[in-house]
């Protein structure tokens, strides 16, 4: 429950209601403030609980758009790619579709920023997946690139 922990101290569940009932709206103001006046990780924590209520299992897909409309040529891309691709691949995996459009952000985040260990290992993630859809050619390439940023990776000494 460390994410719970996290979550609330970020925002309050009478904030949380006031985002979905906003977004229910199409209302992305409030969301807009939140995202300029907290850091991005904790801003991303929230994302990914709009998206995804683990107490009853409501998904909110619209949060995709959402994260879609933030990217738009900014320095920082990468990293809306790479949090796509963790709600796309880890929280609505469940989804059909979700972890093919989870692997295209976190090869868009390692286009925008190459050689970053935290992408590549997520990228790997897609060759470790029962779906398997990144392929085993790739699979060693993209191993082969973390073994020169990150040596001591354990997903590196699995793979190769």
């Amino acid at each position: 429950m460390e994410g719970v922990t996290s979550f609330n101290k970020v925002i309050s569940e009478m904030e949380l209601n006031d985002l979905e009932t906003s977004l229910k709206e199409l209302s992305l103001n409030p969301l807009d403030s939140l995202f300029n006046s907290i850091d991005f990780e904790e801003f991303e924590q929230v994302l990914y609980r709009l998206a995804y209520n683990p107490e009853n299992g409501d998904v909110n897909f619209f949060i995709y758009t959402y994260m879609l409309r933030l990217l738009g040529g900014k320095e920082n891309d990468w990293r809306i790619h790479l949090s796509i691709s963790r709600l796309m691949g880890g929280i609505l995996n469940h989804i059909d579709g979700c972890e093919l459009i989870g692997l295209y952000h976190a090869k868009e985040a390692d286009k925008l920023k190459p050689m970053d260990a935290d992408i590549l290992e997520f990228i790997l993630y897609y060759n470790h997946i029962p779906e398997k859809i990144l392929s085993d050619e790739e699979a060693l390439v993209y191993s082969q690139k973390l073994l020169v940023v990150k040596p001591d990776s354990d997903i590196v000494k699995r793979d190769i």
